[in-house]
């Protein structure tokens, strides 16, 4: 009885929160959906390992986008660590993206000046000239990012994605669902939030975005959700014509 009651009580509230979906931007470069992960520095090497071991089951390199900080708290620069540089480079490979999460990652530190995030930029951008990396996306720390900043990074050709819009080059803006399901998920919640990530997924007429942080992500709740969601977009990943 009591199962059936939480069985209720997760569709209610999972047709609540995906009948009030807004009408997200489909993104071509994208399609349906991509797989955001946040944080890609040698600080969560074996965690990153662990995510991409599963993305590479289920063939989702092409849809997988590593928003890498290049100088993790200013005390883990790239070149420093060139057993992980490597490991990025065979991601690349495989069909990975490789993309810029800020510059240390300390605070909101793209909520600044322009000459102050054009330097930063420039440094992340030569720190993955190693990759032989071109960022085409660029998500801001926490999503904190000023003005000045955006219009230096869409000066630079490059696609910012936040929260809750997508900032385009030619500065427009539309709305994405960006959503993140695993941030240290405890067990109690992994039926509810898998379900919830299908409705919305189901309900969502634009590209969906799947953020993931490694760590918060590595746990057995946080990983049995990132399965078996990536096996349920493997079978529903032509949902738009």
């Amino acid at each position: 009885m009591k199962a059936e009651v939480s069985a209720i009580v997760i569709i209610v509230l999972v047709f609540a929160a995906s009948s009030s979906i807004s009408a997200p931007a489909y993104i071509p470069r994208f399609g349906d959906f991509a797989i955001l992960i946040h944080d890609v520095s040698p600080g969560y090497f074996e965690q990153l390992r662990e995510i991409t071991a599963l993305i590479d089951a289920y063939s989702l390199q092409n849809a997988t986008y590593l928003f890498v900080i290049p100088n993790h708290g200013g005390e883990m620069p790239l070149e420093d660590f060139p057993t992980f540089v490597a490991f990025l480079r065979e991601l690349e490979a495989e069909g990975y993206h490789v993309e810029l999460h800020g510059y240390t990652h300390t605070g909101d530190e793209f909520d600044c000046g322009a000459n102050l995030a054009a330097e930063k930029l420039e440094l992340g951008l030569e720190a993955l000239a190693p990759l032989n990396a071109s960022p085409a996306y660029f998500i801001a720390p926490r999503y904190s990012l000023s003005e000045d900043a955006l219009a230096v990074l869409l000066s630079h050709n490059i696609t910012v994605i936040g929260e809750d819009f997508v900032y385009f080059p030619n500065g427009t803006a539309e709305p994405v669902y960006n959503r993140e399901y695993t941030w240290y998920l405890p067990s109690p919640f992994l039926d509810y939030q898998l379900a919830s990530a299908r409705a919305s997924y189901a309900h969502t007429g634009g590209t969906f975005l799947l953020s993931i942080h490694p760590r918060a992500v590595n746990n057995d709740a946080g990983m049995e959700f990132l399965r078996e969601f990536l096996g349920f977009l493997k079978t529903h990943e032509k949902r738009n014509p």
